[in-house]
């Protein structure tokens, strides 16, 4: 007797004779697009998150300028009250970078600071300004001939003659010399943001004498050659003289 043999499950199955059913176990065997897409954005994800982790574990690599001790307002800058800390900061933070230290050394304190505070731009006068600390800044506005313009700037020392109406009776001369080697701490026209402008402190306070012209500010040794010279531009006509650079006595 006979016996049908059974047909070997192992058999590769022709896919011409497939059964539907095969074929769409074989279809859903396979991952979709949708599936690898998926994970294609899993993998940038946690590429960002092992970066934005090693970024924040990084130590800072800029160094800025902080006080090492109290700082009083009106002090002059020394390199001893400078150091440095490494900090990462916002860019909208104005603070001083360690490699500009010695454009502060020397500067006077416009503010006060206190130990470990960091230095911003502004906490320091500009070079020059109320070194002596009997300075007292006056500003002048002058015709443009009268302040010498283009030839006068910041750091310049000029002296300053005033010419009244009248000439005195005595040695029938109009003009007096009013101070000498004054330091000039800006010049700046009424609208500019350096020379301020004739409204700033009102009533015309922040340029004394004729208004609308060069605005000249003056830094002089103590408050009476001040007063002299708020009142020489009251009443008379001021103009700036630029001194010889050579000092007296020297060969």
């Amino acid at each position: 007797m006979s016996r049908t043999r059974p047909a070997d499950s192992t058999a590769p199955v022709d896919s011409q004779t497939a059964s539907p059913q095969a074929t769409a176990r074989l279809r859903r065997s396979l991952p979709s697009g949708r599936a690898c897409v998926g994970a294609m954005l899993v993998t940038i994800a946690a590429a960002g998150v092992l970066f934005a982790h090693r970024s924040a574990s990084a130590p800072p690599s800029s160094r800025y300028l902080v006080a090492t001790k109290s700082i009083q307002s009106g002090q002059v800058i020394q390199a001893e009250d400078l150091g440095s800390i490494a900090i990462d900061l916002p860019r909208q933070l104005d603070a001083v970078p360690a490699n500009q230290a010695n454009k502060l050394i020397g500067r006077v304190a416009g503010n006060s600071l206190s130990p470990s505070e960091l230095l911003r731009a502004d906490d320091a006068l500009d070079a020059g300004r109320f070194v002596d600390p009997t300075a007292v800044e006056v500003a002048l506005e002058l015709p443009p001939a009268q302040a010498l313009q283009g030839i006068v700037q910041q750091g310049s020392f000029v002296d300053v003659l005033a010419t009244d109406p009248e000439p005195d009776p005595n040695t029938g001369s109009a003009t007096t010399v009013l101070a000498t080697r004054v330091l000039v701490s800006s010049v700046g026209d009424g609208s500019s943001p350096d020379g301020g402008s004739a409204e700033d402190s009102g009533g015309g306070a922040s340029g004394i004498g004729v208004s609308g012209q060069l605005r000249v500010v003056l830094s002089v040794s103590g408050s009476e050659i001040a007063t002299q010279l708020v009142d020489a531009a009251r009443r008379a006509e001021i103009t700036l003289v630029l001194p010889s650079p050579i000092e007296q006595g020297a060969a």
